[in-house]
């Protein structure tokens, strides 16, 4: 096992978790009748596949193979399921929804952060990482503050 196998297989995993949040919000976007919701699903999206696409350089820089795919988890039980029913429904709980789904793609990023078998550099790279994830909190609270008066 190289030095570098830990670091790849870490990164891999933030990048499945990365794909499969990205994926939960192109679907939301896709299935929401609300624009305003459609477009920030839609940039959300953008948002963590770009953080996948540099992840997936550092897997390169490691000579690894990077991860191309979310888990076949979430694409059997889509942490986002919900989202359909809540843009059609009720939009109070689509806040819950993105809150959850991107904790816990925040707490694998802290796991991996503090992960002492990772090298120096590559947990610099995670942690820088973790301060690109979005936070939806006030950007999603005006949005549904503002389609809630619309």
């Amino acid at each position: 096992m190289s030095a570098n196998d830990h670091d790849v297989k870490v990164l891999n995993g933030l990048i499945e978790a990365l794909i499969d949040c990205a994926d939960g919000y192109a679907d939301a976007a896709t299935n929401s009748d609300e624009p305003r919701y459609g477009q920030w699903f839609d940039r959300r999206a953008s948002q963590y596949l770009a953080l996948a696409e540099t992840l997936k350089g550092e897997v390169r820089a490691r000579g690894g193979s990077p991860e191309d795919n979310g888990s076949i988890l979430a694409k059997a039980s889509r942490a986002f399921s919900g989202f359909k029913q809540a843009v059609l429904g009720q939009k109070g709980t689509i806040y819950q929804l993105i809150q959850s789904s991107e904790e816990q793609v925040r707490a694998r990023f802290e796991r991996a952060a503090s992960d002492t078998q990772l090298s120096a550099t590559t947990r610099d790279i995670v942690r820088r990482g973790l301060e690109q994830l979005p936070l939806s909190e006030a950007d999603l609270a005006a949005l549904t503050a503002d389609v809630g008066h619309s």
